[in-house]
């Protein structure tokens, strides 16, 4: 794997968001192995697919590349909100590769992959439909909220310029597929007690610290009435998966999964 990508690959092109899209796309098609079955290289799918960049020969995983120069905000800017909404619901969703990278030298700084079933309806944030005066008059585009998604669902392929250890990455994807369900309630629930551990910011907690994020909670998920009990639910699937320990009655420790 080299970190330099071909710059050259967009001369021909004049906006710079298609010059970034084929060489970032031919990058990760000559350089991106499988991160779920380790098939050395993925194939470039042809243009204008509606889902997916890329695809693993071997797997038929998919794979979508969200990339940026310069370092990302909050949020990461995606496609039409209908038709996001319409994948997650038909359980339709690639796993995303969220790439940063350095202009003018298209050196690659960062690049994650998000499992695709750390996707869940409450991160998808809907944007302003475009104004009639506009070429594409009321379309209505959507954005992911990247700091929702916890960050067992952020795991590192490039860091800071350093290629990670391809074993150990797929160990971290390996790691992560007991929490993979097709509901995408269930899957939303999920994910966000998981985001609400992760910002307490410790090892050991309590019930009543998870409590702490009721409100929080209860405006992701307006149409539940029984925040608490579900907490408690969900906490209880964390443990038999082997992300939370239960200490004694209560009490819980974060497991590292390091």
């Amino acid at each position: 794997m080299d970190i330099h990508m071909n710059a050259a690959l967009g001369l021909d092109y004049h906006s710079p968001q298609q010059q970034a899209r084929v060489i970032t796309e031919s990058w990760a098609a000559k350089n991106m192995y499988c991160v779920m079955c380790g098939e050395p290289h993925l194939a470039h799918l042809q243009n204008n697919k509606p889902v997916a960049d890329l695809f693993c020969p071997n797997c038929q995983n998919t794979f979508e590349l969200k990339s940026h120069n310069g370092h990302y905000g909050s949020v990461i800017a995606d496609g039409a909100y209908e038709t996001m909404m319409a994948r997650l619901m038909d359980d339709n969703n690639p796993h995303l590769f969220v790439m940063e990278y350095k202009r003018p030298k298209y050196i690659v700084e960062n690049l994650w992959v998000i499992p695709s079933y750390f996707f869940t309806t409450e991160i998808i944030i809907k944007r302003k439909p475009l104004p009639p005066t506009a070429r594409r008059a009321g379309w209505t585009g959507c954005n992911i909220a990247w700091k929702n998604i916890p960050a067992q669902g952020k795991i590192p392929v490039i860091f800071q310029q350093e290629i990670l250890d391809p074993n150990w990455v797929r160990e971290k994807v390996s790691a992560t597929t007991v929490l993979a369900t097709s509901k995408v309630q269930t899957r939303g629930w999920l994910m966000d007690v998981l985001y609400c551990l992760e910002q307490m910011g410790k090892e050991y907690f309590t019930l009543r610290d998870v409590y702490g994020f009721t409100d929080y909670l209860q405006e992701r998920h307006k149409e539940n009435h029984n925040i608490q009990p579900k907490i408690r639910q969900q906490l209880q699937f964390l443990r038999d998966k082997g992300f939370v320990e239960f200490l004694s009655r209560g009490e819980y420790r974060l497991k590292n999964n390091d």
